[in-house]
């Protein structure tokens, strides 16, 4: 049973590694990879796994702090359960600790490790596609538009699959992709109310990968 777990895991990590190295060669500089790592975040935040407060650059400094120890998402089971257990500092989290950690190698593993936890949640879903997707679209991960394809998460998952597929370019019929438009265009209205019809459309078709 731990082997079967302890495998999952890993393909978890690997696919979560391939979303922190995309967002890694964007380019950017620490501060605008923050911005992106907290949207790919605020997904697990809306979700319940990671606590609200916790920006991307503290779970990664806590994550690197862990592994460092032995703590390891394989001694709990799941992402979830590590993630719970290393958001407390009974396991002795010190934040002074890392200091020659650069903030971005900070930032790149709170990115994996929140795509990690939200990968498993949706493992029949292209997760690692959706997020490795900064590297062509960087406009797309604002916290906010993130925050509200996490509350699709969380209550309606049949609708987020169609936002990750449309996004990814996996979805092909025609009624998936009309309904991840309509989707996307509340969400748009929503995070920016007063938008016209076909500024918001134009948007939501720029987010749309071809493949």
């Amino acid at each position: 049973m731990f082997g079967l777990i302890a495998g999952a895991l890993s393909a978890l990590a690997a696919g979560a590694v391939a979303v922190s190295k995309a967002l890694g060669v964007v380019g950017l500089a620490a501060q605008g990879l923050k911005i992106i790592g907290n949207a790919v975040a605020s997904v697990a935040k809306t979700l319940g796994i990671i606590k609200p407060e916790t920006d991307v650059e503290e779970i990664g400094d806590r994550a690197l702090q862990a592994e460092h120890q032995g703590i390891l998402p394989e001694n709990f089971g799941s992402y979830e359960a590590w993630i719970k257990e290393i958001e407390g500092d009974e396991w002795g989290y010190d934040p002074e600790k890392n200091r020659e950690i650069s903030p971005r190698e900070k930032i790149l593993k709170g990115t994996e490790v929140s795509a990690a936890a939200t990968m498993e949640k949706f493992p029949d879903l292209p997760i690692a596609d959706f997020f490795t997707v900064t590297e062509k679209n960087q406009d797309f991960f604002s916290i906010d538009r993130m925050s509200e394809i996490g509350k699709l998460a969380q209550t309606d998952q049949d609708a987020f699959g169609k936002v990750v597929n449309y996004v990814t370019g996996s979805a092909k019929d025609h009624t998936t992709v009309n309904d991840a438009v309509d989707l996307l265009l509340d969400i748009e209205k929503t995070i920016e109310p007063g938008i016209s019809d076909d500024y918001a459309y134009d948007r939501v078709a720029s987010f749309y990968t071809i493949k």
